[in-house]
C-alpha cells in the first residue's frame, strides 16, 4: 500500500515542456492558502499570501482567479507559456497541468472557488461550466490598462469585505461580485476570446470527452483502477458514435480520441513509476492493463525504456 507521502510527493510534480521533451521537476507544494474544506469561496491579497514558485499537475477542484497588480513572472497553463507583466488578470481551470515562477515584489488578489458556490442558482453554475477564459485552450492571462486593473481591484475588494462579513446574504452577495468580475474580464478578453472559440457543438463534446477522461486522474491508491480506457468505452458514456466521437476529437484537437487516451494514461504511469513505491503490476492494474507484461509493452513502446528502467533513471 502506498503512504500518504506517497500522494503527497505526486501532487508536487509537474512535467514541463523543453523542446520536443518532457523535464519533470520537483517543486514545493505552494504555501498560499486553497478553498478551505466544507466550504466553496475563498479570496485573498497577494502581498499577505503571496502565490510561491510551484507545479501542479494534479486535477483541481476549484477555479481561480488572479490579480496581478504588481510584479512579474512566467505562468504556464497545459501547453502555454505567458510571460507575465503587471496588470495581468490570469484564469485557471480545474483541468490542466499549470506553474508559476513570480520574479520580485508580488501584489495584487486571488480568488478560487467551487461549483458549490452556485448551488442556489443553477443557471450560474452552467455558465462557469461553460465560461469562455476557464476553457482548455483559451487565453488564460489578459493584459489590463490601468483603468481596468483599477475597477477589478475595487470588485476584489468588495469580494474579500463580503467574505470577512457574517450578515445575512453574504453568499448571495460573493455570487454577484463574482458575476460581475466574470463578466468585465469576458468583455475584455471578448475579441480575442470569440475569435478562438465560438463553442460549436463539436467543441462542446470536445470538453465533455476531457473532462471525463481528466476525472478519472490523479489515481491516489493500489485500490483505484481507470474505468474508460478505450474510445469505444468514452462514446458510451457520451453517448455519440465512436466514429462520431473520433472524427469529432481530431478536427477539434488535432489529434485522435485513442492518442489523448494513450498519452494521459502514459502520463499518469510516469508519475507513478517516480514517486510511488508502488509494484509494477499494481500500477498496470490501475491503469487498466489486465496483464503486467501489456503494460511492461505499452510503456516501452512509447518511451523506449522499460517501466523498471524508467524508475531507476
Amino acid at each position: 500500500m502506498a503512504t500518504n507521502n506517497n500522494r503527497k510527493t505526486i501532487q508536487r510534480v509537474g512535467l514541463k515542456n523543453i523542446g520536443n521533451n518532457l523535464l519533470q521537476v520537483a517543486v514545493e507544494a505552494p504555501a498560499s492558502p486553497k478553498v478551505p474544506a466544507k466550504s466553496s469561496f475563498a479570496v485573498h491579497s497577494r502581498a499577505t499570501n503571496p502565490c510561491k514558485e510551484y507545479i501542479s499537475a494534479s486535477r483541481r477542484d476549484y477555479y481561480k482567479i488572479s490579480l496581478i497588480t504588481k510584479g512579474h513572472g512566467t505562468f504556464t497553463l497545459g501547453e502555454r507559456e505567458y510571460k507575465i507583466t503587471a496588470p495581468t488578470l490570469i484564469f485557471i481551470n480545474q483541468l490542466e497541468v499549470k506553474t508559476w515562477q513570480p520574479e520580485g515584489p508580488q501584489d495584487g488578489y486571488y480568488c478560487m472557488f467551487t461549483e458549490h458556490l452556485f448551488e442556489m442558482q443553477r443557471h450560474y453554475r452552467d455558465e462557469i461550466l461553460h465560461y469562455p477564459l476557464f476553457q482548455i485552450g483559451a487565453n488564460a492571462a489578459l493584459k489590463l490598462t490601468e483603468e481596468q486593473c483599477l475597477y477589478l481591484q475595487q470588485i476584489f475588494q468588495q469580494l474579500m469585505k463580503e467574505h470577512s462579513d457574517t450578515s445575512a446574504y453574504r453568499q448571495e452577495a460573493i455570487v454577484i461580485y463574482l458575476q460581475l468580475l466574470l463578466l468585465e474580464a469576458k468583455r475584455i478578453g471578448a475579441p480575442e476570446n470569440d475569435h478562438q472559440r465560438s463553442l460549436t457543438t463539436a467543441q462542446l463534446l470536445a470538453e465533455r470527452f476531457t473532462d471525463a477522461l481528466e476525472k478519472q486522474f490523479p489515481i491516489a491508491s493500489e485500490q483505484e483502477q481507470v474505468q474508460l480506457k478505450t474510445a469505444g468505452e468514452f462514446a458510451q458514456m457520451l453517448n455519440v458514435h465512436p466514429n462520431h466521437l473520433n472524427a469529432t476529437i481530431k478536427r477539434v484537437t488535432g489529434h485522435t480520441t485513442s492518442e489523448h487516451i494513450r498519452q494521459r494514461i502514459l502520463l499518469e504511469a510516469k508519475l507513478l513509476l517516480r514517486h510511488t513505491d508502488w509494484h509494477i503490476a499494481a500500477i498496470a492494474w490501475c491503469l487498466g492493463f489486465e496483464e503486467p507484461a501489456n503494460f511492461t509493452h505499452f510503456f516501452k513502446s512509447q518511451t523506449g525504456h522499460s517501466p523498471h528502467i524508467f524508475r531507476t533513471l
